[in-house]
């Protein structure tokens, strides 16, 4: 995970002060390469005293060692976008951005808590898939490749039903949790539920230290570089679908779930032309 992904994935972590510093610097990775710490804190609009605690938080040794960081970065040292930008220089930008994103998610992979992961899925009675907002599609792709898998899994879009269907799930079946900021008051509601019932909690969203993911038993960081793009908006659903779909891979290695991808592509290509 190189620097950008580290400022992205903890912003919601950070005071207002440092949120200005982090903007700036995910606007301008480049510039702030060549920026006193006295130029960036006029830019920020902070004090160079908050400009140290930022790098702090961050483990760093002070803002020399980040001008450094970001100097390693050569992927992204050559987007920029802005109103001028053509259609062919948007659409390579977009596809490098997103390449990005999937780089970052798979790199920042730990092999020990994935393996926790699919054996969780592996021995699990019925996973029940959760989300809100733009995290819908993702869970409700999930349900059905995992279905294909021959793995019984629920989703639906409605909280109360999301709520109802809880309550009634036991602890051999297997809660994943889909959110953009991790911080769903509506999806705690859930977890706090399955918790209660001993359920065991995997969950995917941007931020590892958000409360979605403190509370379950197992996390995924998805990656969104959007920022690139908006000032405002930090979601892509890519990284999460991403995710989803390496475990898929990894289980449809098995024989026999293999099969019961083949028997459910036959069944639907009756229903075709």
């Amino acid at each position: 995970m190189n620097i950008l992904d580290q400022i992205q994935v903890n912003f919601q972590n950070f005071f207002e002060s440092e949120k200005k510093i982090a903007e700036f610097i995910l606007k301008n990775p480049k510039m702030v390469i060549d920026m006193p710490i006295a130029l960036l804190a006029r830019n920020s609009n902070v004090s160079e005293a908050s400009i140290s605690r930022f790098c702090k938080k961050l483990n760093l040794t002070g803002f020399h060692q980040l001008k450094i960081e970001l100097a390693r970065i050569q992927d992204n040292e050559n987007i920029k976008v802005n109103k001028n930008t053509s259609l062919n220089e948007l659409i390579r930008n977009i596809s490098k951005i997103k390449t990005t994103e999937l780089v970052a998610a798979t790199d920042n992979l730990d092999i020990d808590n994935l393996e926790s992961i699919i054996k969780l899925i592996t021995n699990g009675k019925l996973i029940h898939f959760v989300a809100s907002g733009n995290t819908i599609p993702v869970a409700n792709d999930a349900s059905y490749r995992f279905n294909q898998l021959g793995i019984t899994s629920v989703v639906f879009d409605d909280w109360q039903v999301q709520t109802a269907f809880t309550l009634n799930m036991r602890k051999e079946d297997l809660l994943i949790v889909i959110s953009n900021s991790g911080e769903s008051k509506s999806l705690i509601k859930l977890i706090n539920i399955a918790k209660g019932k001993k359920i065991p909690i995997i969950s995917i969203t941007n931020h590892p230290d958000s409360p979605i993911a403190r509370l379950s038993n197992f996390h995924l960081t998805s990656f969104s570089r959007d920022y690139f793009f908006h000032n405002d908006y930090y979601f892509s659903r890519l990284s999460a679908m991403y995710l989803i779909e390496l475990i898929f891979l990894i289980l449809s290695q098995d024989k026999s779930r293999l099969e019961n991808i083949k028997l459910h592509e036959q069944i639907i290509s009756e229903a075709k032309l």
